[in-house]
Order: structure tokens, then sequence, then C-alpha cells
């Protein structure tokens, strides 16, 4: 007889008016909350409305040296300093890197996006919003978007650059959350201003980012064709007990740049996608890195393409997310005894996919009664046990009998 006490009534019952420490918290709506109570020209258009002009909206706005509040405060500029770019990131949230693609890897890849796109589109297979159209998985889509995600010189000249401020920023082992190309279209919609670590809301990281953008400039951009727009120092809370977790803001700016400028900003930075006054595509390419635990956007592990896992280096793997440990990504225990390091053969989750792509067989339900009649040569996890998991030596198994013959041996005393 289950007591009364578990019933769904009396937990119902004794749920009222109850003790619960953290329901104000995950009510609380933050960060937006906030940010839209005390700056109420944040708000962004509804869908299909017109756009107002001379209103004081977010996004009628311009470059920073055109800017009222703006133009005569000192703003990152693109450098390949990277002691200036440090300092810009951290204090305002964002740092551009000069030339971090030469001017031919900016239009080789903007070649390769501007024709995925449109075939994309041709198909009816496109990702559309009112602000932008988004083309996912481009880790399929090209060779220079795998060396985009391996930071390869040959793709990103700026790459051991990127990776030291990421490696800084969120720690050793960060992963890639995603990588995608934003197009914002002529007379687009404003995106609304948002965080990108806005998925662990309403926990605000004030330490430090969880998140960091890198963003790949492939055309000069500006207030015209709709540079990305940002808040300057709105990675870090300004409110008080009264606002809220954010105060009033200053206007945002838009992004002003060459072609082959990298932007680097923190996950925590408001900002958002501009429209674009011009009568062509703007294109750039933005990959999120997150912090080793968060589940990433893009699902690598099984979007990436067979021909495209078969050749991966061990880093592009660590940063897609296929190295298994005792804290993350195991598959029926396999990946238990990873590290969770590059090239941890012991965690590696690429021959799991593979055997997905033959066709996984599960363990399923066992039996001591009829053990006789389990196939192990049939078994996925049997395979990926002998080729990879090298612990699994005869004294490995020689114990796991041992504790069976110890049971048995129980049961008959």
């Amino acid at each position: 007889m289950v007591p009364d006490e578990f019933s769904v009534a009396s937990v119902e019952a004794a749920s009222v008016d109850a003790f619960r420490p953290y329901a104000a918290f995950l009510r609380s709506g933050e960060p937006y909350t906030s940010i839209f109570l005390n700056n109420p020209w944040l708000l962004p258009p509804k869908a299909g409305a017109e756009l107002e002009w001379g209103q004081g909206w977010y996004y009628d706005t311009t470059v920073a040296r055109k800017h009222d509040y703006w133009r005569n405060i000192v703003l990152p500029t693109p450098t390949k300093d990277l002691q200036q770019l440090r300092r810009n990131l951290y204090e305002w949230g964002f740092c551009l890197l000069e030339d971090g693609l030469s001017s031919e890897q900016c239009a080789r890849i903007r070649r390769r996006v501007e024709d995925q796109a449109a075939a994309e589109r041709a198909l009816g297979i496109a990702y559309l919003v009112e602000s932008q159209q988004h083309v996912w998985s481009l880790v399929n889509k090209g060779a220079d978007f795998v060396g985009l995600l391996e930071h390869d010189p040959a793709a990103v000249q700026a790459g051991p650059m990127i990776e030291r401020l990421l490696d800084e920023t969120l720690g050793p082992g960060w992963n890639h959350f995603s990588l995608l190309a934003n197009i914002s279209y002529p007379g687009c919609h404003p995106q609304p201003m948002h965080q990108d670590q806005t998925w662990i809301a309403p926990i605000n990281t004030g330490e430090a980012p969880v998140l960091l953008n890198t963003m790949y400039v492939l055309q000069d951009v500006n207030e015209h064709n709709g540079g990305t727009l940002l808040v300057p120092g709105a990675h870090r809370a300004n409110g008080t007990p009264e606002t809220g977790l954010y105060g009033p803001l200053p206007k945002p700016i838009n992004l002003e740049a060459p072609a082959g400028t990298v932007l680097m900003f923190d996950g925590r930075l408001l900002h958002g996608g501009a429209v674009n006054h011009s009568d062509d595509f703007r294109y750039v390419l933005t990959n999120s890195c997150v912090k080793p635990w968060a589940r990433q956007q893009e699902n690598f592990v099984l979007e990436v393409s067979p021909e495209v896992l078969a050749n991966a280096s061990d880093k592009l793997l660590w940063r897609m997310g296929f190295q298994s440990s005792i804290t993350a990504g195991l598959v029926e225990g396999y990946g238990y005894r990873g590290t969770g390091r590059q090239g941890d053969r012991v965690g590696s989750l690429r021959e799991v996919r593979r055997e997905l792509d033959r066709g996984y067989h599960h363990v399923g339900e066992l039996s001591m009664d009829t053990i006789e009649s389990v196939d192990l040569e049939a078994l996925s996890l049997m395979r990926l046990q002998r080729e990879n998991e090298e612990f699994r030596n005869n004294e490995h198994i020689e114990s796991m009998a041992k504790l069976n013959d110890f049971i048995a041996s129980r049961q008959r005393d």
C-alpha cells in the first residue's frame, strides 16, 4: 500500500503556501525583466510591424564615432595587439582582431557562404526569420568551416590568438556551442537585443562569462548594411536592489569594421542583429564557445557527416564534444574511464558514432537464466570495449568472474 503522503493530491496540498526558497528567483525573468523595465526603448518591434524611425528605438542608431553618447568615448577598434585585445574584452565586453582573416581567406569563405545560403533558399530548406537567414551545420558544408572550428591558420590566420583568448576567458577544455552564418537581408527587422548565454538565466555569472563568441566579418559593416548592434560595457550588470539586475543602459552602436575583422564578444554582452538598409545581403559567421559542462546548441555528435568525422583531428573531435568522461557523455557506461581530454581513446565518442552509423545494438534487458542465448558479437558495447577500453585485460575480466562466483557461493550457503 503506497503511503497517502506520496499521492498526487497530498503532494499538491502540501505545496500550498509552502516554503519554496527558489521560487521567486526562478520566476524573476532576469536579466530581461529589469532590462526592459528600465530601458523600454529596448523592446523589439512586433512581427510584421512597420519599423519606427526618430522615436528612440534601439535599432535607430549609428556607429560609435557618429553617436551622440559614444563619439567622445574611446571604444575598442581593430588591433593586433594581444594585450589591448585582452583589456578591451574585459572592460567593454568585446574586442576586434584586425585582419583576423586574410583578404583571400575572407573572400573564399564569403563565396562559400553565399553559394550555400542561395542553394538552401532555392531548395526551400533555408532557416529564415524576420531578421536573418541562418545557415546551420557549417561543419559539413566546406573545409574552411572545419578549419575555423580548429582555428587552423590556413582558414583563419589569427587562429592561435583566438584560441589563446578563448582559453584565458573560458578556461581550458571549452567546446564549440555552434557555428552558423548570420545573413541580414535588405529591409530586415532587427533582432531583439539579447545575451547569448541567456540559456542559463536567471543565473547571472558576474565573475566571468560561460560563453564567448567569435564573429567573422566577411564584408565591410557599418550602420548602413546592418553592422551588429552592441551596447558596450553591458556584459556587466549595473542594477541595484531597487532597479533589479540591470538599470538604465546607454544606447547601442552599430559595429563598424572592415572585412576580415574578427569580433570576439562576451556571452553576457547585450547585442542583436541590426537593420540592413542596403540593397545587398550582409554576411557574418558566429562561432560560440562555452565552458565544457554546457550542453551544445548544435548537436555535433549527431549532425557531423561520416566523411567529416573520418578525417576529424583530435582537437576538432574534442571541441565538438566527442570526448566523454565520468561527468559527461557516457553511452551505456562507455567512456566512464575517459578523461575528457583531447585524443583520449578510452573516452572517444567517435567510435560510438561509427557504431550508430552502422546500426547500434543496445545491451537491453539481461538475465542469468537466458545468458547462454546472448550474442556478444552483436552487441555494439562489446565491440567498443574490446577495441578501445585498454583496461579490459584478463585480470579485469577475471575480477568480474570472481564477484559472480562469490555471489553464487553465498546463494548456495
